[in-house]
């Protein structure tokens, strides 16, 4: 699609690259491999045929394990994962349980593993940012609204599509930003809900007869009769590396201070940058923003309430207040098995798109995900920026990888199939890009659906395959990680896996 283009054009994803050293495998492939074939030849050597027999169930087990994959994922990263997650087990990492008792420090978050090094901090005007000591990273959650992308015309999608493509090139010509991360939280809401807002902002009305008007019957009626009612909330991810910044926050001040204004600079560069795509920032959130979005995501029973009086821009509240409100953000317990979670009053599990659609598709094509089903669910997608430099380096890795399996497929008279084209042509069309000055990302996306008991979660995870059948997406369950999958993608700490 041409700069200027107002027509809607279908687009082709890039498939999701795996290349190894030597024909396709990666190096630990190539190592079980080699100690099969070495197990082999050192029992031929030694007992003849009878040594290579007995020896067989080593040696072919060990080259097996090197060549077979499941899921297009080789045996030795499942059994990492399964080893990694009985040591958590054995090792009690997969249980947490609060414990009010101990005393929490001042801007720390009660969150369970590695989280509970993130610091909540306040800004000069109210807005709040958490702080990643150890991974040097600082953070900010926005919270954005936007026109349904499905009710716009042709010409407005097209232009639409055009803008973000704009900003995530702009996104990449800044090396102080890591990552972005813009989440759709679909939250459904009873019809109570609906009923308690209406009472709350809408005075009541009575005329001279004591009795409603007719409109407001109608009214009352009508929510009488509506079930639950979807709810989607956009929130946008901002992620900086103080280590790359360490210039810029040392020029502003230094320290926290430092890290503010840069923070706010890069804030009001992708707020600008929104705009031009038709996206509202409405807010950069608060403290107590942050901690509700944390509470629903752990607290899924939660019904939403009416913003408290310290989530205002500029209040401050006392250090008791304060700290209660940090303790019931984080969850009262969370225990982690092979292939969801749970939590205080929900079952979670987490999905990741795996293969992007391998046709031509429209902009839009992932609507089915989005807006599938009457249960909570969030799509998230975690966008890294590439440098330039990078970007052409593994572009060259992956020439001289294809070059090599092209001599390869020469030497043993084998054709080069239909696949192994496509990523040829991919890969030179990515070069063509960065050297037209396009900016380079890479996108990894996650789904995480909710639900209250396993039965629903099997359901609800029914629904979301047939979705994604629709969308034209493979979605894998990440097993074995599914709270570091949840992190990624139920959380507004902008991490990813991949």
């Amino acid at each position: 699609m041409s700069e200027n283009s107002r027509t809607l054009e279908a687009v082709k994803f890039p498939r999701y690259e795996r290349r190894g050293l030597f024909m396709g495998l990666k190096w630990y492939q190539l190592l079980l491999l080699a100690g099969g074939v070495l197990v082999a030849s050192v029992a031929s050597a030694a007992n003849g045929p009878a040594g290579l027999f007995a020896s067989g169930p080593m040696w072919l087990a060990l080259m097996l394990l090197g060549l077979l994959q499941y899921s297009r994922i080789p045996y030795p990263v499942w059994a990492s994962h399964a080893v990694l997650f009985f040591y958590r087990s054995v090792a009690k990492q997969t249980r947490f349980f609060v414990r009010p008792e101990r005393a929490v420090l001042v801007g720390r978050l009660s969150l369970p593993g590695g989280l509970g090094n993130l610091e909540l901090r306040r800004t000069s005007r109210g807005e709040s940012f958490i702080i990643d000591a150890p991974g040097k990273e600082a953070l900010a959650v926005l919270r954005c609204s936007t026109r349904s992308f499905a009710l716009l015309d042709t010409e407005d999608k097209a232009w639409a599509v055009q803008a973000w493509s704009r900003v995530q090139a702009g996104m990449a010509q800044r090396s102080n930003v890591a990552r972005i991360a813009v989440q759709d939280y679909t939250v459904p809401y009873p019809s109570k809900a609906l009923r308690d807002f209406y009472e709350h902002a809408v005075p009541h009305r009575i005329g001279d007869t004591g009795e409603l008007t007719w409109g407001e019957c109608s009214y009352e009626d009508l929510i009488s009769a509506a079930g639950s009612a979807m709810s989607h909330d956009l929130l946008l991810t901002l992620v900086v590396d103080t280590a790359k910044a360490r210039r810029r926050i040392k020029e502003s001040g230094g320290g926290l201070v430092g890290v503010e204004r840069v923070l706010r600079l890069e804030v009001e560069a992708m707020t600008t940058a929104l705009g031009t795509h038709s996206v509202k920032v409405e807010g950069w959130l608060p403290e107590d923003g942050i901690l509700d979005v944390l509470r629903g995501a752990f607290d899924p029973a939660a019904v939403a309430v009416p913003a408290r009086t310290s989530a205002k821009v500029g209040a401050h509240p006392d250090s008791e207040s304060d700290s209660e409100s940090k303790l019931s953000s984080g969850p009262m317990a969370v225990e982690e098995h092979w292939t969801y979670v749970r939590t205080d009053s929900g079952f979670h599990q987490t999905f990741w798109i795996a293969e992007w659609p391998r046709q031509k598709v429209f902009p839009g094509f992932l609507h089915p995900l989005i807006y599938v089903g009457d249960f909570r669910h969030t799509v998230t997608e975690v966008i890294r920026a590439v440098p330039t430099t990078e970007a052409l380096r593994d572009i060259r890795s992956a020439q001289e990888a294809h070059e090599t399996r092209r001599r390869i497929n020469t030497r043993f008279d084998r054709p080069l199939t239909r696949e192994q084209k496509a990523e040829e042509e991919e890969v030179a069309q990515r070069e063509e890009e960065i050297v037209a000055g396009h900016g380079d990302v890479r996108p990894a996306a996650y789904v995480t659906i909710t639900a209250a008991t396993l039965e629903d979660l099997a359901r609800h995870r029914q629904e979301l395959e047939s979705a994604a059948a629709g969308a034209f997406v493979e979605l894998r369950l990440l097993a074995g990680q599914q709270w570091a999958a949840f992190v990624a993608g139920a959380l507004p700490f902008g991490r990813g896996l991949r």
